[in-house]
């Protein structure tokens, strides 16, 4: 089998980004929300915004 430089390549990324998964990297930060209001908390499911923009004859009862 031989090795192009796109397999040198694609192997290296994918060696990089399981090492760094594997370590725990992570490509961005991650922020905590102090002050969630207590019906959040309770039922996160309820708050659903990216549903908003979707026309409304699908599911439900």
């Amino acid at each position: 089998m031989k090795l192009t430089p796109y397999g040198i390549f694609g192997s290296l990324v994918l060696g990089l980004a399981s090492l760094g998964q594997w370590m725990g990297f992570s490509g961005s930060s991650i922020n905590e929300v102090k002050n969630v209001p207590k019906s959040v908390r309770e039922n996160p499911g309820v708050y659903r915004s990216h549903y908003s923009w979707l026309p409304r004859w699908f599911g439900g009862k």
